[in-house]
């Protein structure tokens, strides 16, 4: 596990939120909590994205390329559940970048970019 800091922007239509954080890097997936509490992983595959949240907020989208995908949020009681279409994923070293779209009924309800830079933290920076 190495340890990273976490540089994380989330906009859309309705949003602009980003922090900076210490968070963890280990087998493909980065986990770090937010400024709401809530436990983030992004969970790299082969050919797709997961998110996830976790506390306050309950949430789990699959980002692909290939394929729409089920997303599901749950707050505060109220569970929603949309269709993702993935427009655009950019991964480098330290760099992620997702551009997607999200459905609910066949209607476009948001359009939302991640953008997450990733740096491993030195130990004595810790």
């Amino acid at each position: 596990m190495k340890k990273i800091r976490v540089d994380f922007q989330i906009k859309s239509l309705d949003t602009d939120n980003s922090f900076v954080i210490n968070g963890e890097y280990s087998n493909n997936r980065i986990k770090f909590i937010d400024n709401e509490k809530n436990i983030n992983y992004i969970i790299f595959h082969e050919d797709n994205i997961q998110y996830y949240k976790k506390g306050n907020i309950d949430m789990k989208f699959k980002f692909d390329m290939q394929h729409t995908t089920k997303g599901e949020y749950t707050s505060s009681g109220y569970e929603f559940v949309f269709e993702i279409k993935t427009n655009r994923i950019v991964r480098k070293d330290g760099h992620l970048y997702i551009q997607y779209d999200l459905y609910q009924d066949k209607e476009l309800v948001n359009e939302t970019e991640i953008i997450l830079e990733y740096t491993c933290l030195k130990e004595e920076l810790l």
